[in-house]
């Protein structure tokens, strides 16, 4: 049934591939070697758009919503009195919050955000992006990727990680306390390593395994079930090696 009532959410149908990341760690070189695999469209930053549709959801975690959404479902008899004079009248200053379906607020936000945002080609089976910004807020990074693992299907994670220290001296980074940066970088991973702990649908990749040769592009594609082509992966891996001399 949801799949025809939020048929963007549930269109490509091996479900979705979330690259969860910082700055310079590699994170394009994944996402393009994602994109690789037939039928794959893993999309690039959307500014951390997602962490803002998680808060929405969490929002009607509130007490007022959760306890009328209870007491609505109970017969009148056995509401609590407050409830049984105020609830679905203009009297009650939440007014309608028992009418709030947290999920179905979520699935359809989410629907839009795969229409409007992912924009999908037609004959996606995998979908998905990548994003630096997943650590800006840890005090909510476990909710938030919980979220996304409960209501996007067939979810899976890819947590990239790089050597703090090349992270720190890297591009967008150099202009701020190599301090700073090193004290972001070691909680973006420990947070990081704490979620993947223990779940088949989160793998850790760090940058300096990729670059050092096929074996992490193995473990990539038989983590998602796809065929693995030592060809596909050293042609992008000579691509970015090529363009980071480019740039030296």
């Amino acid at each position: 049934m949801d799949a025809s009532l939020y048929p963007d959410l549930h269109a490509p149908k091996d479900g979705y591939v979330f690259v969860v990341t910082y700055g310079r760690s590699g994170s394009t070189l994944m996402a393009n070697y994602l994109n690789s695999f037939p039928g794959y469209c893993i999309r690039g930053e959307n500014n951390n758009l997602i962490h803002h549709l998680c808060s929405a959801v969490l929002c009607l975690n509130e007490e007022n919503f959760i306890k009328r959404r209870a007491n609505l479902e109970k017969p009148f008899e056995e509401r609590s009195p407050l409830m049984q004079r105020t609830m679905g009248t203009p009297k009650d200053p939440w007014y309608g919050a028992e009418l709030v379906d947290r999920d179905r607020f979520a699935k359809t936000m989410f629907d839009g955000f795969v229409k409007e945002i992912l924009s999908l080609p037609t004959e996606v089976r995998v979908a998905g992006f990548k994003d630096i910004k997943w650590a800006h807020n840890l005090a909510r990074f476990k909710n938030n990727l919980d979220i996304v693992a409960k209501h996007f299907p067939k979810t899976r994670f890819i947590f990239q990680t790089r050597d703090v220290k090349a992270v720190a001296k890297s591009g967008m980074w150099v202009k701020r306390p190599p301090q700073e940066v090193e004290k972001y970088i070691r909680n973006a991973d420990a947070a990081f390593l704490d979620y993947a702990k223990d779940k088949e649908f989160c793998l850790h990749v760090r940058y300096e395994d990729m670059v050092d040769g096929d074996a992490t592009f193995r473990k990539l594609a038989a983590f998602l079930g796809e065929d693995f082509c030592a060809g596909t992966a050293r042609r992008i891996l000579d691509e970015k090696l090529m363009h980071m001399k480019q740039l030296s």
